[in-house]
């Protein structure tokens, strides 16, 4: 029996009945609203099969079957009775509640009627208050007219009286007032810019703007006729026309202060295209150097000669300096296009060398003179805060007229109205105010960042020369290293590398040094590929002097260079990686994801693998013709004897030791216990290879073999305790183990006895196959189709064949 019970379809929706066709959210719910009367037969998971198994659970609970009968009976008589009961209820309830609804429905139509009723009494009365109003919004309107003309008519008058006085200011020269009215027509001008069809609008425009063109060209010509050392001077409580006659210039707009500042720095720089023209004996890369000495001549005289001309906001040293490298690097351009074949690589470098220490003086210069003029004790100009102050006077003037009527009304919210414009306007000079202050806390300060690579740029496309004059001679000093090393060094040295190696390193970092002071764009990017070509091209120099041959004998001279090679390809490894960190730290930005010498790190890490694998190579081919000796024991029924090691035992331990001590002293530790690792695999491997080329093995032999490679194993294991080092060697100790454990069973299994000898190889090689038991059966000396042999391989199976029925017995249980 199941959970489930099938119920007959009504609709065809529901066709069984299931405990999981409701969520536990809804059972939950369920249960809230109807709680548990029954803890039997209202529980959601009710099952019959479960509550039957529980309340007979076996043949002796049947004699109540009877009366258990009785019980569910009177329970389902009393279940349809609260039924019958709850129906009579809602037949009673739907009655009452249809005559509600019917009352719901009259009381909201009476509230639809009321607010009908509402809503055309305020129509009304919204009319009403419209006919009373009609005369008052006329006169309202006609007073914001009213107000509107009087203030656009007194503008017009200001206009018109400011230019007529900036015509006769124009006259006079009095270039600090024509500053002012410039500015204050020009806001008026703007302020009529929907009326310039109109004759006189179109009339004053016109005349302002012949004003401002002959203002502009009265300035110009002043500059013209300009004395130096006595024009500049200036009388006690004298107007400084000159300078006066830069804030017109700024009162006329950026595009006519950029043509002037133009025009005077060309001024400024005749001579210099004169003296260093393309017909000039200076036309040259040479002359580079004495290019920049003019500028410093003239900014000297320019400061002598143009003493408080200029206001410093202006700072025309700096625009006179900037034209100056714009002018020169076309003129250096040029000059290197046209030479482009016949340049030396000395001159170049010399001229970039000049260039770039000419920029970064300039940098300097002109970083502490805006951050002067930037700090907060700069004082503005004095003529434009009085601009600033005639402005908000008539802003104050023209707020007054707006509000003229409201003015003679002392009502509360008159005197409201007329503060909270006071405010409104002090927040808007206050908002105003720091935005003034934080556009020149930023933008000031970075145009000295301008003559960074101003000049210096112009070079980019002729530093190939200079990369190729460095690849030549980074050649060159790969050739001498090489040439001139020894591939030996003292035991005493503290650095166990190769010389050429240091003096290649040295040279390398000499180089980027030289390059990062004179570009850290394309070229400095071309010479991190030129070391990575030096890098992998010594790295394969080094590698060939590896001799890959295996069966070899090493003489103590090859293993000690072999070292050297092995502490070098360590070096220029971690070397490579401090150069890509380097590379990256000086090269441009966009260059920095290309550096990466990970691939030159993994030749070298092949180096050292190749070096230690040369290493152990050569001092298994010392250890060979004692193993060999191992095999050529006779370890049959005639060997008897098991106590001291054998004479092999004592030769192997001894080149060992031997060996061992070269690594010590020329390997680090790292590298040391590479060898260890390396050396332990793959010499065990050959003990147990060895072990299967002894012939017929005694149970004897197999015990004098056991002890023989339990002494090579304890040297093995105090290995690399032979170096001082914190870190364990479990690692190390677990390989050695797990390593000669193969061996040892193998010696386990050949040296028990025949009846034993099925068991003992199942326990010890528990995956073991049957070719594994056949080379035992051969070190045994039992050949194929002898009686016991046969034997032992069908008690083999056997065994086999009985475990499989146990874990087969055991798992379907």
């Amino acid at each position: 029996m199941s959970g489930n019970s099938t119920l007959p379809s009504i609709d065809d929706s529901v066709t069984e009945w299931t405990n999981d066709m409701f969520s536990p959210e809804l059972q939950a719910a369920i249960r809230d609203i109807v709680p548990v009367a029954d803890k039997d037969f209202d529980k959601h998971d009710f099952s019959p099969v479960s509550y039957i198994n529980e309340h007979f659970p076996n043949e002796q609970a049947l004699p109540k079957l009877d009366n258990f009968m009785n019980r569910l009976k009177l329970k389902i008589i009393k279940i349809d009775e609260e039924i019958i009961q709850e129906v009579r209820l809602q037949s009673i309830s739907g009655t009452k509640g249809k005559e509600d609804l019917e009352n719901a429905k009259r009381s909201i139509q009476e509230l639809l009627n009321k607010i009908t009723d509402i809503k055309n009494k305020a129509i009304q009365s919204e009319q009403m208050v419209t006919e009373i109003c009609k005369d008052i919004k006329s006169l309202d309107y006609a007073k914001k007219n009213l107000t509107t003309a009087i203030t656009t008519l007194k503008r017009l008058h200001m206009m018109v009286m400011g230019v007529e006085q900036l015509k006769d200011m124009v006259d006079k020269k009095q270039y600090g007032t024509v500053a002012k009215l410039l500015e204050a027509t020009a806001q008026f001008a703007e302020g009529f810019k929907d009326y310039r069809d109109s004759p006189k609008i179109y009339a004053l425009n016109k005349e302002l703007d012949n004003l401002r063109a002959k203002v502009k060209n009265q300035i110009y010509e002043d500059f013209k006729n300009y004395i130096p050392y006595t024009s500049n001077q200036i009388k006690p409580n004298e107007e400084n026309r000159w300078k006066s006659s830069c804030y017109v210039i700024d009162a006329l707009g950026t595009e006519v202060k950029k043509d002037f500042l133009r025009w005077f720095c060309d001024i400024q720089l005749s001579s210099y295209k004169s003296a260093f023209g393309i017909a000039s004996e200076h036309y040259t890369i040479d002359s580079t150097k004495r290019r920049y000495e003019w500028l410093q001549r003239q900014l000297k005289t320019f400061r002598e000669e143009y003493a408080l001309v200029f206001p410093p906001e202006w700072c025309m040293e700096e625009q006179i300096s900037y034209e100056f490298c714009i002018a020169t690097r076309l003129a250096l351009s040029e000059i290197l296009l046209n030479n482009k074949n016949s340049i030396e690589v000395p001159s170049l470098i010399k001229a970039l060398k000049r260039t770039l220490e000419f920029e970064n003086k300039l940098y300097e210069i002109f970083a502490q003179t805006n951050q002067k003029l930037a700090s907060p004790t700069t004082s503005t100009p004095t003529n434009q805060s009085e601009r600033g102050s005639d402005s908000d006077e008539e802003e104050d003037s023209d707020e007054d007229n707006q509000q003229s009527g409201e003015s003679k009304n002392n009502s509360e919210d008159a005197i409201r109205k007329r503060w909270e414009a006071r405010v409104e306007k002090d927040k808007k000079k206050e908002m105003e105010k720091n935005q003034e202050e934080q556009k020149s806390s930023v933008e000031i300060p970075k145009s000295y960042e301008r003559f960074k690579g101003i000049i210096s740029t112009c070079f980019e496309p002729y530093m190939d020369l200079y990369i190729k004059e460095e690849d030549k001679l980074m050649g060159e000093v790969l050739d001498k290293v090489i040439s001139e090393e020894k591939w030996t060094i003292s035991s005493e040295e503290s650095n166990k590398i190769l010389t050429s190696c240091t003096d290649l390193v040295y040279h390398f970092i000499k180089v980027r040094n030289r390059c990062s002071e004179l570009t850290k764009r394309e070229p400095f990017f071309n010479l991190y590929h030129l070391f990575r070509k030096y890098l992998t091209q010594y790295a394969n120099i080094i590698s060939s002097k590896i001799h890959s041959d295996v069966g070899r004998i090493h003489d103590a001279q090859e293993d000690k260079t072999i070292c050297l090679i092995i502490n070098t390809a360590e070096f220029c490894r971690k070397t490579a990686g401090q150069m890509t960190d380097g590379f990256k730290k000086l090269i441009d930005e966009k260059y920095k994801d290309q550096i990466d010498l990970k691939d030159v790190q993994n030749e070298f890490s092949s180096i050292i693998a190749k070096g230690v694998k040369s290493l152990v190579s050569g001092l298994e081919a010392k250890l060979d013709p004692h193993l060999l000796s191992m095999t050529r024991t006779d370890w049959g029924e005639k060997y008897q004897y098991v106590g001291d090691n054998s004479p092999y035992v004592n030769e192997v331990v001894g080149i060992i030791a031997d060996q061992i001590q070269i690594e010590l002293v020329w390997l680090s530790v790292d590298h040391y216990k590479y060898f260890c690792d390396l050396f332990a695999g793959s010499f065990v491997l050959r003990i147990t290879q060895s072990i299967y080329k002894c012939g017929r093995v005694s149970e004897i032999g197999a015990q004098g073999i056991l002890l023989d490679i339990t002494t090579i194993k304890t040297i093995l294991l105090e290995l690399p305790n032979k170096v001082k080092d914190n870190r364990s060697n479990n690692r190390y100790t677990k390989l050695v183990n797990k390593e000669f454990s193969k061996a040892e069973n193998l010696l386990k299994v050949v040296g028990c006895p025949t009846n034993l000898l099925v068991e003992t190889y199942k326990e010890l090689f528990p995956d073991g196959s049957d070719q594994d038991f056949q080379k035992i059966m051969d070190l045994k000396g039992y050949k194929v189709g002898d009686k016991i042999q046969t034997e032992l391989f069908e008690k083999l199976s056997k065994f086999g064949s009985i475990g499989t029925s146990i874990k087969t017995k055991f798992f379907n249980n």
